[in-house]
């Protein structure tokens, strides 16, 4: 018990050096436990009414987004970047590759498709 009242009480809320002398490195540890203060020190901005766990769970959506399309073929991909990152229509992408704009919707869905099963 007095083992895990420690490790409540000191361990997770204190960072810690590890040294490793045999590649004489140093290398901070930070502690599982953080504060606003800390991160508002950082440039964390807290200051509107979105809470820390939206942000956090915002930056994980995103992370495993970000892995979910690079799992994705060349194709998909340039189909990706085209239709959220550059703007583009499907009339405007399906021009540009000569194909139907029906086509492009198919395969959009499909693209689509793929990315919603990281989530699951």
């Amino acid at each position: 018990m007095k083992r895990r009242e420690r490790y409540l009480e000191h361990d997770i809320k204190v960072g810690r050096i590890a040294v490793e002398p045999e590649a004489e490195t140093v290398e901070y540890i930070p502690s599982k436990e953080d504060s606003i203060n800390r991160l508002m020190d950082l440039g964390g901005d807290f200051e509107d009414d979105q809470m820390i766990e939206d942000i956090l769970c915002d930056k994980a959506i995103l992370l495993i987004l970000q892995e979910a399309v690079a799992e994705l073929n060349e194709k998909e991909q340039e189909l990706i970047q085209s239709l959220y990152y550059k703007d583009l229509t499907v009339r405007e992408v399906a021009e540009e590759e000569n194909i139907s704009h029906v086509a492009v919707i198919k395969r959009r869905n499909k693209v689509l498709d793929k990315l919603k099963k990281s989530f699951l």
